[in-house]
C-alpha cells in the first residue's frame, strides 16, 4: 500500500467536464430535439407502433439524463476520498487505491476530458475533471513513487 498521506489534507473540487464539452453536448442535444421534432411530425402523419414510440422516448430519456449530468457533474478530492457526482456517485478512498493512471492530453483537454483511472479492490473507477486543482491532485496520486 502506498503512502498517500499528502492527499489526506487536500480539499479541492471542480467541474468534471470542460466548458467546450458542455457546449458540444448542448449543440448535440439541440440537434437531437430538432431532428426528433421533425421525425415526430412525420410519425403523426403515418401509421406507427407504440413500441417504436417507446424506444424513441426511452432513448430521449437516456440522452437527457446523461446531458444533465455532463452539465452538473463535479469531482472532488477531500480528506483522502476521491468522489465524482454522476447518475450514481463514484467514491474511492485514496488509501484503498492499488493502481492509478492519469490520462491527460494537454492540447486536447478541451475535447477529451482529463481523467484518473484507479483500481481499488476488484473495481476500476474513472474520475473526470476539468479543474486545474483537482488535476494536480490526480497527477500527484498517479506519480506517487511508492505506488506499486
Amino acid at each position: 500500500m502506498a503512502d498517500t498521506h499528502f492527499l489526506e489534507d487536500v480539499s479541492v473540487e471542480g467541474p468534471a467536464f470542460p466548458l467546450l464539452i458542455k457546449v458540444l453536448a448542448s449543440v448535440l442535444m439541440l440537434a437531437l430535439f430538432f431532428w426528433g421534432y421533425r421525425a415526430a411530425q412525420e410519425m403523426l402523419s403515418e401509421e406507427f407502433s407504440f413500441g417504436a414510440l417507446g424506444v424513441m422516448a426511452a432513448s430521449l430519456m437516456v440522452c437527457c439524463v446523461a446531458y444533465y449530468w455532463i452539465l452538473r457533474s463535479r469531482t472532488s478530492v477531500k480528506h483522502g476520498l476521491i468522489e465524482q457526482t454522476w447518475i450514481w456517485n463514484k467514491r474511492v478512498l485514496v488509501k484503498e487505491v492499488s493502481q492509478a493512471k492519469f490520462i491527460y492530453l494537454p492540447y486536447l483537454s478541451w475535447l477529451v476530458a482529463p481523467r484518473l483511472v484507479v483500481r481499488s479492490g476488484v473495481g476500476v473507477y474513472v474520475f473526470h475533471s476539468a479543474s486545474p486543482e483537482v488535476l494536480q491532485a490526480f497527477a500527484r496520486l498517479s506519480l506517487d513513487p511508492l505506488r506499486i
